[in-house]
């Protein structure tokens, strides 16, 4: 397992981990003591035997017992990093949905704001025009008003109508 991985890991895993290497750890050790005690006792049987060939065949053992704790052991690194391989997969899937699911979530919620929005632009243009319109029609009858109460001023802008379309 990769230094980058182990820090993706976490605290919990991390821990579960430590606990079973020490269980492995404790286990092996406990081989160990089994085997370097078995190894004193050859080693006497080796002195009792007087013989280097009867004292290799009784050392086989141990080396094979030794073989096999090296070989198991590798087998259980392995198998954890299989499977600490499979739940970083796991995590990083569903952390990949997660994050596609709050952009779609994200673009949903800006997609309603935005037509919130422009109903709401198109409620204050069309309140404006109206508010417009009225204020215009409101000073167009006071300026018509105000005409007709002064018809000299209308004959006045009458004169003055045909010179500027003149010019």
């Amino acid at each position: 397992m990769t230094d980058q991985e182990l820090r993706k890991l976490g605290r919990g895993d991390l821990l579960q981990m430590l606990l079973e290497q020490s269980k492995e750890n404790q286990r092996l050790q406990e081989e160990l003591n089994a085997a370097k005690a078995e190894l004193a006792d050859r080693s006497i049987k080796i002195d009792e035997a007087g013989s280097i060939a009867e004292a290799s065949l009784q050392l086989n053992g141990i080396f094979e017992a030794a073989q096999m704790a090296c070989q198991q052991y590798t087998d259980n690194i392995k198998e954890l990093s299989q499977r600490q391989e499979m739940i970083c997969s796991q995590r990083e899937k569903e952390s990949k949905e997660q994050a596609a699911r709050l952009v779609a979530d994200a673009e949903k919620r800006a997609a309603e704001l935005e037509r919130i929005t422009k109903q709401q632009c198109d409620v204050m243009l069309a309140a404006a025009k109206t508010q417009s319109q009225q204020y215009w029609d409101e000073v167009s009858g006071k300026l018509n008003a105000f005409v007709e109460e002064h018809a000299e001023l209308r004959q006045l802008l009458s004169a003055m109508l045909p010179q500027s379309r003149k010019n």
